[in-house]
């Protein structure tokens, strides 16, 4: 080990000048490179203390009997600050301004909820208590835990905490907890609500036939919409989309006599589609009350605007789309999200297809179309007896030799009947009767 203190000279004007503070320089054990540090002092024994406590500190750190300096430094940081970094990084990466500004919100919630001022406040156990006393649906409960552990993960990379102290938290079961659940809309009900839509209408129908989110229909620009040609589209850029991803969505007819009809003659490219046509909340439900559809129906399922992408994936379905088409159009990523989740069991025709079901019952008649077939099994099994009493002997045939026959080549016992050779008969004839 290598471990010293000095002052640094130069030359100025042809004299050596040599500085007022002291700077160490030092090397561990194993290594090669020479370190230089500041000691920020005019004493040199103070200087040699401060060198000697940095060079202990290092050799602890190779050690792995500390953490690193850097991790120290962090834990002792404010929450907000490191935060604030982490939420620069995430902008320098290109996330959305939606998506950056959630992270701050709910990590900002959680840091006072939960009473962390410091990351070495952060734990499993505060985080736990916290989640156990919300009310909360499951999925924003484990929307919260992913942001978290996102943001800790991200200081784990960078250098400024040992590890996080989430992992092992577990996200909450959501198979039945879902405290919003949606339907979709019936064709009545959609008719009805683009009638009373206004100048909304074109937002309506670009949810129904798209599926675009919200966010994505806000983010939607002239630009992305090709309107001429032979298969009008609109493009979804990766920036504005959930999964990240581009998606073409075709446009469906009905929808592009809208786009049309709206589309400014100088419209520019960076233009919003829909630029103050968007709904609140408050908006869609005076909407939905004016075509008088209710917002929570009698299942307890709810029809806010996020139900026009459930009603595209029940509509996919009512129409016959093979799943994976319909998957494509939702842009899912798993086919179980778009069966299971955005298709509206209650709107599939089950009724339908339980009564279609072929009967089973002794008395029941036959479909027309096989009694009049003549190539039917049924009419094949009509040309010949199938009851006992219609087995008999046949004239000119003895049974004693043909019994005895079948007796040695180990035949069963029941087979019986006379058989004789008939001028019109090229075989003889089996039947079995009872013993």
């Amino acid at each position: 080990m290598i471990c010293t203190v000095f002052k640094p000279k130069r030359i100025k004007d042809g004299k050596t000048v040599v500085a007022r503070l002291y700077r160490g320089r030092y090397r561990l054990d194993g290594e090669r490179v020479m370190r230089d540090v500041p000691l920020n002092t005019p004493d040199k024994r103070v200087a040699q203390q401060r060198l000697e406590e940095i060079v202990k500190r290092k050799q602890m750190e190779a050690e792995g009997m500390i953490p690193p300096e850097s991790i120290r430094e962090a834990s002792a940081m404010p929450l907000k600050k490191l935060l604030s970094e982490y939420l620069a990084d995430l902008q320098a990466l290109g996330r959305s301004f939606d998506y950056v500004y959630i992270v701050e919100k709910q990590i900002v919630r959680l840091a006072k909820e939960c009473r962390w001022a410091t990351l070495k406040d952060v734990t499993a156990a505060s985080f736990s208590r916290w989640r156990a006393g919300q009310r909360k649906a499951a999925k924003t409960l484990n929307e919260y835990l992913t942001i978290m552990k996102a943001f800790l993960n991200w200081l784990e990379r960078h250098e400024k905490l040992t590890s996080s102290p989430l992992k092992c938290v577990e996200k909450v079961q959501q198979a039945g907890r879902q405290v919003r659940k949606r339907r979709a809309l019936t064709a009545e009900e959609m008719t009805r609500l683009l009638s009373v839509a206004g100048q909304r209408r074109p937002v309506y129908l670009a949810a129904v036939y798209t599926g675009l989110r919200r966010g994505e229909l806000k983010a939607l620009e002239w630009g992305d919409v090709r309107l001429d040609g032979e298969k009008p589209f609109l493009l979804v850029r990766a920036s504005t989309t959930k999964n990240r991803k581009d998606a073409t969505m075709m446009i469906h007819p009905d929808l592009l006599a809208e786009l049309r009809a709206m589309r400014p003659s100088d419209a520019a490219a960076h233009q919003k589609v829909f630029e103050d046509l968007l709904p609140n909340m408050d908006q869609f439900r005076r909407d939905l009350a004016k075509a008088k559809i209710e917002f929570i129906n009698e299942r307890g399922l709810r029809a806010d605007f996020h139900s026009l992408r459930h009603t595209l994936a029940t509509n996919l379905a009512l129409a016959g789309t093979a799943p994976r088409v319909a998957m494509e159009v939702m842009r899912h990523s798993d086919i179980r999200l778009t069966a299971n989740v955005y298709t509206d069991a209650g709107l599939l025709p089950v009724s339908d297809a339980v009564t279609k079901l072929p009967s089973f019952g002794e008395k029941s008649d036959p479909p027309a179309a096989l009694v009049d077939s003549q190539d039917s099994p049924i009419d094949s099994q009509k040309m010949f007896r199938t009851s006992h009493a219609g087995s008999g002997p046949v004239p000119g045939c003895e049974f004693s030799e043909f019994s005895q026959t079948l007796e040695n080549q180990g035949l069963p016992p029941v087979l019986s009947g006379s058989v004789k050779p008939g001028p019109e008969i090229g075989i003889g004839c089996l039947t079995r009767t009872r013993t």
